[in-house]
């Protein structure tokens, strides 16, 4: 290691422009004290020279003598110092380019083994995409034979599911009519993903299929038909096919807000969209949290947006169910709702979040952050669902959720009138988990605070920093927990009573870390209108700045 700092250190030398050091100067100094004391001994054993040049005798003192040998031995001892020292880095500048050399000559071995494993690399990586894309177009001609000749097997199946579901005698709770029917719904989904997965752009096939939908749905208005005697029906309810996509894609068995599994509602369309709105739906599993708001029909196939969905919710499902995500709130929630003449549709997870330098790439076909030896990621899923927003001229993107810091008022009002404030901060540690602690004390943070107020509590009033709005939590014997109920869906807190009386108060920071998905696509309105992802409406006159008009003819 030294050798090749040093030998850094020469290369970098020799770059600024120092050169070694090869040259060792000649003694002139000795060489010329050496003369003149040999002209001075000279004459001293010549009179007659002295007498001749007129030099005055006493120059010629033994003093004078003595003194010019010592100067001339001084002079000596300082030439053969500084010889030593040139000498020594000469034999220094000899070792330097020495190593240097032979670190050269390693650090080009190094570099050549490095260039061997690069390339090996390279190849196989090269060799994996290639046998990616030999096994993908092999999909597509597989694909593409099985749509050729299952046209007529697809045909006859629908039209014996269809007069299953319409002639035969189901029983008491009608269960044969629903299962034909879902049999039906399910033919059709798997012919739409072959369909798909025959197409050389996924996302221009399911745009032209959105705009033949909007010209079906202009010649219906301008004939006056009714949208059921067309022959594909252009529009489908969005609330219809998450519902759809979780009850018969995902096997999740719904319930409602008062946790009854599986209610009448799920299975009619139209007596689901006379449900009062907002609609809250959970599972049995306590895995999801749906919330549909009402929103407008959005144009094209609803099994295009049921592949959109499927696969952003099997992403979510698989991280819901490991261990390091579980939480006390539903890992998984689904919100729909409209604005601005968009469907929204937001799915958050508990799951593990995205680097920035995966942003880029989480979309790209074959890129899956779910790389491990317990499971390999496909890369199919995130791609399938950007081809699929893209085709109906929507957007698609992700945030990283995140705790943060913050400080909670509590108002304690206990049986007795007695009231009680106190004042909790939740701060985060090196991994990032919440922590809670008194305020303005010097007790450790711990994962959940406790208070035995010694009295039966009556009400609890919290507010925080960024949530100014108190929310008043009243006691019931019916409940003993309490949600943040300004977060419904990435709840930040959870109180807790216990004891004999519920006259113990727990107080518990929620780790809310996880990663949401926003999904947003045109209504048929917004379609209509000429409103796009953005909500914004074309510019009609910017458009049209670059045109002549006709006086410039």
């Amino acid at each position: 290691m030294k050798d090749s700092n040093r030998a850094e250190e020469t290369l970098q030398k020799e770059d600024r422009g120092d050169k070694f050091i090869f040259r060792i100067r000649y003694p002139w100094r000795t060489l010329l004290a050496a003369k003149l004391l040999l002209f001075y001994a000279l004459l001293l054993l010549s009179p007659g020279l002295v007498d001749s040049l007129k030099i005055p005798a006493v120059v010629f003192n033994a003093q004078y003598f003595i003194a010019a040998f010592g100067g001339f031995l001084i002079l000596a001892w300082l030439d053969f110092k500084h010889f030593s020292r040139q000498q020594q880095k000469v034999k220094a500048s000899l070792q330097q380019l020495w190593n240097s050399k032979r670190q050269l000559q390693q650090r080009a071995q190094t570099s050549a083994s490095h260039t061997d494993k690069l390339k090996l690399f390279i190849s196989d990586k090269l060799l994996e995409y290639m046998e990616y894309d030999e096994k993908y177009l092999h999909f597509k001609s597989i694909a593409s034979e099985v749509r050729h000749n299952g046209v007529i097997s697809f045909d006859k199946v629908q039209s014996a599911l269809t007069y299953a579901a319409s002639h035969s005698l189901p029983d008491e709770q009608g269960n044969n009519a629903l299962l034909y029917q879902q049999a039906l719904v399910g033919m059709r989904y798997l012919w739409d993903l072959l369909d798909l997965s025959t197409t050389d752009n996924m996302a221009l096939h399911i745009g032209a299929n959105v705009s033949r939908c909007e010209e079906l749905l202009f010649q219906a208005e301008l004939q006056g038909t009714s949208l059921d005697e067309l022959p594909m029906l252009p529009t489908f309810d969005p609330q219809r096919a998450l519902v759809d996509t979780l009850t018969l894609h995902l096997g999740v068995t719904l319930c409602d807000a008062q946790g009854n599994p599986e209610p009448a509602f799920l299975y009619d369309s139209q007596a689901l969209a006379k449900q009062p709105l907002p609609l809250l739906l959970t599972d049995s599993e306590g895995l999801y949290r749906i919330e549909l708001h009402a929103c407008d029909d959005l144009l094209g196939n609803a099994n295009h947006v049921v592949l959109l969905l499927e696969n952003l919710l099997r992403n979510a499902q698989f991280f819901a169910t490991k261990r390091q995500y579980k939480s006390r709130f539903a890992p998984i929630a689904i919100r729909l709702w409209e604005a601005q003449q968009c469907l929204c549709v937001s799915v958050y997870n508990r799951g593990p979040h995205i680097s920035d330098e995966a942003r880029e790439q989480i979309f790209q076909l074959g890129f899956s952050t779910r790389r491990a030896r317990e499971h390999n990621g496909k890369g199919l899923g995130l791609y399938f669902a950007q081809q699929i927003v893209q085709g109906f001229d929507g957007d698609i993107g992700f945030d990283n959720i995140h705790n943060h810091h913050e400080r909670y008022h509590l108002r304690l009002e206990l049986a007795g009138g007695e009231v009680q404030n106190l004042n909790l901060d939740v701060e985060l540690n090196s991994a990032g988990e919440p922590l809670v602690r008194l305020a303005d004390s010097n007790e450790e943070a711990a994962k959940q605070w406790q208070l035995s107020p010694g009295k039966r509590l009556h009400s609890i009033e919290i507010s925080s920093t960024s949530q100014p709005q108190v929310a008043r939590l009243t006691m019931e014997e019916s409940t003993s927990q309490w949600f943040d109920p300004h977060n419904p869906a990435q709840p930040q807190w959870l109180i807790s009573l216990g004891g004999r009386k519920a006259d113990q108060l727990s107080f518990m920071p929620l780790d809310i870390r996880g990663v949401q998905f926003s999904v947003r696509l045109p209504t048929l309105n917004g379609r209509l209108d000429g409103v796009g992802a953005a909500g914004l409406e074309p510019d009609v006159d910017e458009l049209g700045a670059g045109l002549r008009a006709p006086d410039d003819f």
